[in-house]
């Protein structure tokens, strides 16, 4: 059995807010860091090199879900807009696959976790 430990200690982490102000603590999927998050959306033609048509930067708290809309306002100002938006888990809720359908548009990804307590076995 491995054991990993990771320690921060308070200077580690007054170095990073001294250089990077507005870094954040982020978790997802179980993996922690300080920083930021970039969003990249790029063309996935089979027949046709694999292009970057977007980039977003965020503070590492904010959630995938909330840059799902500002991507595809981006996209469609560019007149980049996908038929299809294949997007992971983190980028699904039923409220975006509405909205990409009232564009005009799929969001094509895993359906939400439900994770209610209803939803819990007895």
């Amino acid at each position: 059995m491995q054991l990993a430990i990771a320690v921060f200690s308070a200077v580690d982490l007054a170095i990073t807010f001294a250089v990077l102000p507005d870094a954040r603590y982020g978790i997802k999927r179980g993996s922690g860091w300080t920083g930021y998050k970039a969003h990249l959306t790029k063309t996935c033609e089979p027949d046709a090199p694999h292009v970057i048509t977007q980039v977003a930067t965020t503070d590492a708290v904010v959630a995938d879900t909330a840059m799902i809309e500002p991507v595809h306002q981006t996209l469609t100002e560019r007149e980049l807009l996908p038929d299809v938006h294949v997007v992971d888990a983190g980028c699904t809720t039923a409220a975006l696959f509405v909205a990409a359908t009232e564009c005009g548009m799929e969001l094509l990804g895993p359906a939400p976790h439900d994770s209610s307590l209803q939803s819990r076995p007895r």
